[in-house]
């Protein structure tokens, strides 16, 4: 039993290319927006609204570097990473607990 090829507009193609290029070109001047969620391991899952999203900023502040959320400041072991490519599409989580 064979698959039936699909048809693939090259036009269509190329305008949805070149506006993911664009998103990507803009996202590399104006930098791409960091979420974080507690993980169920972390001794602060109990902060917040359980499994919610944050806004975060990763910086260079020893141990607790990942800075936002209802707790002000976490380890990168307290947290899971998510990254927003656009508004209109779910976040991509980046990190996992091992």
């Amino acid at each position: 039993m064979s698959m039936p090829m699909r048809r693939i507009d090259m036009g269509e193609a190329r305008d949805r290319l070149a506006a993911f290029e664009a998103r990507c070109s803009t996202l590399r001047v104006t930098g791409q927006r960091l979420l974080a969620r507690i993980r169920p391991s972390s001794k602060y899952y109990g902060q917040g609204t359980r499994g919610q999203l944050f806004a975060v900023v990763v910086a260079s502040q020893g141990e607790y570097g990942v800075i936002g959320g209802p707790g002000g400041q976490y380890r990168m072991s307290d947290v899971d990473l998510f990254a927003i490519f656009s508004d209109d599409a779910e976040p991509i989580q980046l990190t996992f607990e091992t």
